[in-house]
């Protein structure tokens, strides 16, 4: 494993876009300098992969979020420019030729004026930008961080829907071995005279029936081996995923769990840090309702030879525009910000109630296959499979072929169970900001 996927997923969006994307960008420079004419190898994924590593590998090698996180210095240059005077002064120069009779006493023929003007905020326009851009900057951030929360959980579904279809193909091709070696018996009876050659076509069709689902199976192995390629954001690897047996139980207290998600959720925060940015526009379209003074020193140099010093004010007269509908505008969109926190909040508490819901009922759908319909189905063949061996005139090749079909599509009904409580599982990991929920596993015995 290369040192890059030996370095901790979860400081990544903390430390903001801009640290991770300047060691890439180190680490980058340093092979450029090394092998100047070289094209670097496209990163894989290392050959086993475990959930978090996938999650790990994710935010440090997809493409999408590397390309994301640019927004972040994008953001913080905008807090240099809102540190930066918006005004620069401005210098006016006048120069003339002056000429007339010997009356006018002229001794200057080339009278000079000069005005050096400074535009000034008076009303804090400077504290209302930075406090904008520094609400813009965090809310770029969460915005970032919500993205990588996204994708985190996107690879952990992709990850455990690889599992699931892998574990549906060895069951099918599990269910074909089981059936062929059962036909081979079925075939030696009846060769023996003890079964009739009726029960050996049925045997064998059962085959041919188990093994239609090979390929619809293996097809959907490979889609969902496409896709969990798509969520890394890898272009081609071979890899062997390792997944946890088990995973810790997770206490479902509701009002906990929301208050877990109201303070995890980046989404959240993002959309608060919104209503501070909204807030600061505002206040700034306040100040700027009534301009702001010019003022600065005059020079003159005059015809007869007379230097004048003095000062000079423009102010702008806030008789016809005093900028009312820009400030309702502001007020709207910071009202719009504060009521898209309300929805927000809402929203995650219902995430929150719908994924407790939807893992409680797949934990008693799993528990239901564990102690009762596997357990009975397992007990129920056993005894059939002993009576058919000891020749039992009850019992004949089919009722031995329909109770082992009836295991291996319960088998396959507990795949589909234990699916349910992953896909439960994410969706609470979504509800809560917390991608890595599922990477906790049970300890040994």
């Amino acid at each position: 494993m290369s040192k890059a996927s030996q370095i901790s997923w979860w400081p990544l969006w903390h430390i903001g876009g801009a640290g991770l994307v300047g060691l890439l960008l180190l680490g980058l420079a340093t092979s450029n300098a090394a092998q100047p004419d070289s094209k670097p190898a496209a990163e894989t994924p290392p050959p086993v992969l475990t959930l978090d590593e996938a999650v790990r590998w994710t935010l440090e090698h997809n493409p999408d979020l590397v390309a994301l996180r640019q927004q972040h210095g994008i953001a913080e240059a905008g807090v240099i420019i809102a540190r930066a005077k918006p005004f620069n002064p401005t210098l006016e120069a006048r120069v003339q030729g002056a000429e007339g009779p010997r009356s006018a006493a002229i001794t200057n023929r080339v009278p000079n004026e000069h005005l050096l003007l400074f535009t000034v905020e008076t009303r804090g326009q400077a504290e209302h930008r930075l406090r904008g851009a520094s609400a813009t900057l965090s809310r770029t951030d969460w915005e970032i961080a919500f993205q990588e929360q996204t994708a985190a959980v996107r690879v952990v579904r992709a990850f455990h829907a690889v599992l699931y279809q892998q574990e549906k193909v060895k069951l099918v091709e599990e269910a074909v071995r089981l059936n062929e070696l059962g036909a081979r018996q079925v075939r030696q009876l009846a060769d023996q005279g003890k079964l009739r050659g009726a029960d050996l076509l049925v045997a064998v069709s059962e085959v041919d029936n188990v093994r239609r689902a090979l390929g619809p199976g293996r097809a959907m192995l490979t889609t969902a081996r496409t896709e969990l390629f798509r969520a890394l954001g890898a272009e081609a690897g071979t890899f062997e995923l390792r997944g946890p047996k088990d995973y810790a139980p997770l206490h479902l207290d509701t009002e906990q769990l929301q208050q877990v998600a109201l303070e995890g959720r980046a989404d959240l925060r993002a959309r608060q840090a919104a209503v501070s940015e909204a807030e600061a526009r505002l206040r700034l379209e306040v100040a700027n309702r009534f301009g702001n003074p010019v003022v600065g020193p005059i020079w003159v140099y005059d015809p007869t030879g007379v230097h004048t010093f003095g000062a000079q004010m423009n102010v702008p007269i806030p008789l016809y525009n005093v900028h009312r509908g820009e400030i309702l505008q502001r007020q709207a969109e910071r009202d719009r910000a504060v009521l898209d926190v309300r929805r927000n909040e809402v929203l995650i508490r219902q995430d929150v109630q719908a994924a407790v819901a939807r893992l409680r009922d797949a934990r008693a759908w799993v528990n239901i296959y564990k102690k009762e319909i596997l357990p009975n189905l397992q007990k129920s063949l056993e005894g059939i499979e002993k009576l058919f061996a000891e020749g039992d005139p009850g019992v004949d090749v089919v009722k031995v072929l329909d109770l082992r079909r009836k295991l291996l599509s319960a088998r396959d009904g507990y795949l589909d169970a234990v699916w349910e409580v992953t896909q439960a599982r994410a969706d609470l990991a979504a509800a809560l900001g917390q991608p890595l929920l599922d990477v906790t596993p049970v300890p040994p015995p």
